[in-house]
């Protein structure tokens, strides 16, 4: 199956909106830099949020804390770049299932994707957590949604290969039919370590009938 839509927000660059100070241009920076976001990641999962500092996370990471600042201003540009390496973690994870199963509908491709989903929160330290917003301020929240959208056209253009719309309505939709499996998602992990599998079947089930009952009455 093509992964164009996917590989393209792989590669969008959000310079003007990002938050690093330094973008890594060396291999030994850019090993740096994903070594914060991993540790960031299990501190996620170990503490919350709330246990995320950039002190904690030099230590962890056995770094000074200058060079955490080197990349981050502040802890709330810490979280997005956070945000952004799960995002972009679970979407390479999305690549390889696609390519691997090749899938004949759209249907199968949602299935595809939302399986991933389950699998990054069982595997991608910190992946879990990101599926909650904690950016409060308007400026950061601005931010989340603008990955968050570059994310849903990329879902949209996967599906259109098999002739679904690609209109800013359906944008719309597609987008609520992914909130509706993450919504349930997060309760079968709140339910259980490794998901509730009845719940995580209504998570996958409730979110394509919502698209189907979309397509049929457009």
């Amino acid at each position: 199956m093509n992964v164009d839509p996917l590989r393209r927000f792989l590669a969008l660059d959000y310079a003007e909106s990002a938050d690093l100070r330094n973008s890594p241009q060396q291999e030994r920076s850019r090993l740096s830099l994903e070594n914060i976001l991993r540790v960031c990641g299990e501190i996620i999962d170990e503490t919350g949020h709330a246990g995320v500092t950039t002190a904690e996370v030099a230590k962890r990471a056995e770094m000074a804390i200058g060079t955490v600042y080197r990349f981050f201003p502040d802890r709330v540009a810490l979280m997005l770049g956070v945000y952004d390496y799960m995002i972009k973690r679970y979407v390479e994870m999305c690549i390889e299932a696609l390519d691997a199963a090749e899938p004949t509908s759209w249907k199968e491709t949602f299935e595809i994707l939302t399986d991933t989903n389950v699998v990054a929160r069982r595997t991608v330290p910190g992946y879990r957590a990101t599926q909650y917003r904690v950016l409060a301020d308007e400026e950061s929240q601005e931010k989340y949604n603008l990955r968050s959208t570059s994310y849903i056209d990329a879902v949209v253009g996967q599906l259109a290969q098999f002739g679904l719309p690609e209109d800013a309505e359906w944008n719309a939709r597609v987008a609520v039919a992914i909130e509706l499996s993450r919504a349930l998602q997060r309760l079968a992990f709140d339910a259980e370590p490794d998901g509730d599998e009845w719940l995580l079947d209504e998570a996958r089930n409730v979110a394509i009938t919502y698209l189907e009952t979309q397509l049929a009455a457009r």
